[in-house]
């Protein structure tokens, strides 16, 4: 009987033994696992979340001193499991493991001594935005290239706050774009707080720009001539991108040009306003802000200042004064006799001219065209095929309907709006069009634009429906053309013994260009492109720099607390379920 029960009390402390044993090990996998746990999850908020950084590098810590002491207690297994095959696999894994970090940490290190500043090499890089946002556009590529000494660039911004360091670093992101391209002339960059240096920001006299707004300022300085561009950026407050490509191209271009050149607006017929810059208008502000970024001197001119500017030029031959190109602007009020001789004789030395007009425009401006054979339609122009809808009259003018032939201007064009349109043609065929003894034609008119096969001339206001007195298409919507004479006219040469050329470009829509639909699709290339080509900025004409996209993820509050909650807790939560419940079936 005594020994039954001894034997009784053997069993049940040896079971006793065995369920504490048990429990022992579980709350060591436990720790095991948990800690893995916690140094994953620690790394994810201490790399992503900076609000609660600490609280990442706790999480740490924490798994970190778990695993040390699952690793005590299991000295013996983890021995055990080394020499084990298991166990040779896994160190093999981890042996590759590691060759592959330091593999990877060797070749960064070689890309990062390879290049001055650390700048990444071209050929390791690759821009996987869909729109290129990265990739520096062709105008910027041209700037680069046009470099003919080197050009040092200085980015004055205060560094007070999380949104200016923001805006430091996206700024030396596109400036080193810019370096990493420079091949002939070297590009460098640095950034300067106008507080702490103080002298250098008095050398190069960025005081007035700072006063008062406490903007940033790009200074562009060339290494030799000392020539200088201050460019002012955006507030950081409102977007931490305070330049853009466009900025980097104007501080480039007026630091490597002594002059600039002039492009006014006629004034005086009631032409759109090119001083407001409302978005919402009908004005050719941003226009005017477009070409002053391309480097131009814009202001407004009249008549009779231009007849001022061409008796000087006449008796002079100076041509710091005469203007590169004149734009008329959807002119109200029609143009005198008097006025139209002006503009004549301005073409006639060899000036340029953009003229915006509209189906309601005064006759008497395509009336002074009619002398090199340019005509304009009476109504306005319909498209049932290529159209902003519902509205017909709203031309889309697509690259890939043909509507765009290849031209300097439009090259590798894709889409162009015109919100209301009147056609501008040849009256003459290019046979009719009489040559020089060198067989130059007195006028060389090219399409730029057309409606496609399914449009017409609509001269009625209330009903838009073809009928046989229309014209139908495809038609004309700007002509690019270069003369040397009127048709009529009488050719002259240059003391050189070439031909006195002169360039028109002729829109019949003004509203592609303005303030509402400037930045369109390309019309804001249309309209820059059409004055570089007029002034023979050759080196200009290439697609705009690109504006960076704001791609909106908008959700409703249950689909961003499942998002929320399947990431931050669901998944973590799923994979230690599943690792207890292999843990409770091995068992």
């Amino acid at each position: 009987m005594e020994i039954n029960k001894d034997r009784k009390f053997n069993n049940e402390k040896k079971s006793l033994s065995n369920l504490i044993k048990g429990y022992s090990y579980s709350i060591q996998y436990i720790t095991f696992i948990s800690g893995f746990l916690l140094i994953a999850i620690g790394l994810i908020v201490a790399l992503f979340l900076r609000d609660i950084q600490s609280t990442g590098i706790i999480l740490i810590i924490v798994g970190a001193i778990s695993l040390l002491i699952s690793t005590i207690f299991n000295l013996s297994k983890l021995k055990k499991f080394l020499i084990s095959s298991k166990g040779a696999y896994g160190a093999n894994t981890l042996f590759i493991l590691i060759g592959v970090i330091i593999i990877s940490l060797i070749i960064n290190s070689v890309i990062y001594v390879s290049n001055k500043n650390g700048i990444t090499p071209s050929w390791f890089r690759s821009d996987l935005t869909a729109s290129k946002e990265y990739d520096l556009s062709n105008q910027a590529l041209n700037a680069i290239k046009n470099l003919n000494e080197n050009l040092e660039i200085f980015l004055f911004l205060r560094n007070d706050s999380s949104k200016d360091a923001l805006s430091i670093k996206r700024t030396e992101d596109l400036l080193s774009e810019f370096s990493r391209n420079s091949n002939d002339y070297e590009l460098t960059f640095m950034h300067i707080d106008p507080d702490l240096d103080p002298n250098l920001s008095s050398s190069l006299n960025i005081e007035k720009y700072l006063s008062g707004r406490d903007l940033p300022v790009l200074v562009f300085r060339l290494e030799e001539s000392q020539r200088l561009a201050h460019i002012v950026g955006g507030d950081p407050n409102e977007s931490i991108d305070v330049f853009n490509e466009k900025d980097v191209i104007s501080g480039m271009l007026i630091s490597s040009q002594v002059k600039r050149k002039r492009v006014f607006f006629l004034s005086g017929h009631e032409e759109r306003d090119i001083n407001n810059i409302d978005r919402s208008s009908n004005s050719l502000g941003q226009a005017k802000i477009t070409l002053e970024r391309d480097n131009y001197d814009v202001s407004s001119i009249t008549t009779d200042e231009l007849s001022r500017i061409i008796l000087n030029f006449s008796l002079s031959n100076e041509l710091d004064l005469f203007p590169a190109a004149i734009i008329i602007s959807d002119p109200s009020d029609d143009l005198l006799e008097s006025e139209k001789n002006i503009l004549k004789e301005y073409i006639a030395l060899g000036g340029n001219i953009m003229m915006l007009l509209e189906p309601d425009s005064p006759k008497g401006y395509t009336e002074m065209l009619s002398g090199w054979g340019i005509i304009s339609g009476e109504g306005t122009l319909v498209d049932r095929i290529s159209y902003v809808a519902p509205n017909l009259e709203f031309l889309q003018i697509k690259d890939s309907n043909l509507q765009i032939p290849d031209h300097p201007i439009t090259h590798n064009f894709d889409v162009i709006y015109f919100p209301g349109s009147k056609f501008i043609g040849m009256s003459l065929t290019n046979e009719e069009i009489p040559i020089t003894e060198e067989g130059l034609p007195y006028v060389k008119a090219e399409p730029i634009a057309y409606t496609t096969i399914s449009s017409w001339e609509e001269k009625s206001k209330e009903i838009i429906e073809f009928n046989n007195e229309d014209i139908s298409g495809p038609l004309p919507v700007v002509l690019a053309v270069e003369v040397i004479s009127e048709i009529k006219g009488n050719p002259k040469k240059e003391e050189n013994g070439e031909y006195t050329m002169s360039k028109l470009l002729i829109s019949g829509d003004t509203d592609f260009a303005s303030n509402r639909f400037i930045f369109s699709a390309k019309n804001e290339d249309l309209f820059a492109n059409s004055v570089n080509w007029l002034t023979s900025d050759v080196e200009l004409i290439s697609i705009r720099p690109k504006e960076k996209v704001f791609r909106e993820l908008v959700l409703t509050k249950d689909e961003r607390n499942f998002v929320r909650w399947s990431g931050w807790a669901f998944l973590p939560a799923l994979s230690l379920s599943l690792g207890i419940y292999n843990w409770w079936r091995r068992r």
